[in-house]
């Protein structure tokens, strides 16, 4: 089985729809975006991203690197955009990440990211996840899919529980949060019949 790779994806009119939720290819459009730059620079979003350099301030060309050196043959890297009423128009509103495509063994690990602020609590993550989902084994037929959080994140952990994740492990005072360690949970779900 080929996997298209991301300049495909963005030729094709390839999107993930979940209710109000919708998952398209991260374009240079996104990268360029105040709201993008924005949310890389805002601690309420980076503190839990995993990511210690992200603590600090992001320039521009550190997000034009990473995005420059997404490897497109195991990575798609998807805008969120939501609707926050039926008649209102879709907001790009965070990230999602299906990286770690391995073949082999038909698995994908998940990174999500909601930006926007004004969007926690809404059910944006678990849409989006549930989009995610249902493409990684319903259109690339894989059999599991793993993600990880810290532990304080508890909208993380109920986006993950509402898709039907389960705790594969705890990586105890793994990740740095506000002057201490917290524990990196580690979750995985599988798919139908999959196990």
């Amino acid at each position: 089985m080929s996997m298209p790779g991301q300049a495909d994806r963005l030729r094709s009119p390839f999107f993930l729809r979940e209710g109000n939720v919708v998952l398209r290819p991260f374009t240079r459009r996104n990268l360029n975006s105040s709201d993008y730059l924005r949310w890389m620079n805002d601690p309420r979003v980076t503190r839990t991203i995993g990511r210690f350099d992200y603590l600090f301030p992001v320039s521009k060309a550190k997000l034009v690197a990473y995005f420059n050196n997404i490897d497109t043959d195991t990575t798609m890297f998807l805008a969120i955009y939501a609707r926050r009423s039926p008649r209102a128009s879709e907001q790009f509103v965070g990230t999602l990440k299906i990286y770690d495509l391995d073949q082999l063994a038909r698995r994908a690990s998940i990174g999500i990211v909601v930006g926007d602020p004004k969007a926690w609590g809404q059910g944006i993550a678990s849409a989006a996840i549930r989009a995610a989902c249902r493409f990684i084994f319903d259109e690339l037929g894989f059999r599991k899919v793993t993600a990880g959080y810290h532990a304080i994140n508890i909208g993380m952990r109920r986006a993950f529980e509402k898709n039907g994740f389960h705790v594969e492990g705890v990586l105890r005072e793994q990740l740095y949060f506000r002057g201490g360690v917290v524990d990196h949970i580690l979750v995985s779900k599988f798919g139908e019949g999959k196990i």
